[in-house]
């Protein structure tokens, strides 16, 4: 006769243990290194995505400025902030400066790699809120010559990878706080192979760190063509 307990679903730790059945070979520090390796594969693709999207606006910044059309490349009254610019350019760096500061103690093992990841998140939120302001203040749109279209599409769409980045970065960063909260994330009653998910997304903060220390070179290299050159 079969027992009451058949079909009954496995709970949280029996699940665990047939997965570890099924593949002896995976610990939970191989899972976190396949994880790691991958998240530094897709960064490195997603750099080279954003560099052949953010050339497209460089070549059309120098071939436009080249032919100059009707005189109509750079209008007297189209000059965006310099203020703010140089303040969103600072913005930038020290918010990339504080991220590699952060990459460095977490992969260190310090537990205190979240104070100047939280110092670069607020930095980068206030580059995006600089650039927010500039789009109120300046005396241009993008219908004002050359100039002002290259000038309004590259910032506003390096305004959204900017913002998606800060995503990431409070992703990380949330969940390294969360986890500390939660003690049965570290381990988990009765567990011995299998970990709480919020265990391994800490394990992306070097892919964050890349991406966003060469999106930032993108933000910079902006900043001197569009309001220096």
């Amino acid at each position: 006769m079969a027992s009451a307990s058949e079909g009954a679903p496995l709970g949280l730790g029996a699940q665990a243990a047939q997965v570890s059945a099924e593949f002896p070979e995976e610990t939970p520090e191989s899972r976190r290194q396949r994880g790691s390796r991958a998240l530094s594969v897709a960064a490195r693709l997603l750099a080279g995505a954003s560099t052949f999207f953010f050339l497209a606006f460089l070549f059309a910044y120098f071939y436009l400025r080249s032919i100059n059309a009707d005189h109509m490349w750079h209008p007297k009254h189209v000059n965006p902030n310099q203020g703010l610019g140089a303040a969103f350019a600072a913005c930038l760096v020290l918010s990339v400066g504080l991220t590699l500061l952060a990459g460095r103690r977490e992969q260190a093992g310090s537990r205190d790699w979240t104070a100047p990841a939280i110092g670069a998140l607020v930095l980068g939120l206030a580059a995006a809120a600089l650039q927010c302001i500039e789009y109120t203040v300046q005396g241009f749109g993008p219908t004002n010559g050359a100039y002002a279209s290259v000038f309004c599409a590259w910032t506003g769409f390096y305004l959204i990878a900017l913002l998606a980045t800060m995503y990431w970065l409070e992703i990380q960063v949330a969940t390294e706080l969360r986890d500390r909260r939660e003690p049965t994330a570290r381990g988990g009653e009765g567990t011995v192979t299998f970990e709480h998910p919020d265990r391994l997304l800490p394990r992306g903060t070097d892919a964050l760190v890349f991406y966003w220390t060469f999106l930032g070179g993108i933000g910079l290299l902006t900043y001197v063509v569009l309001y220096l050159l």
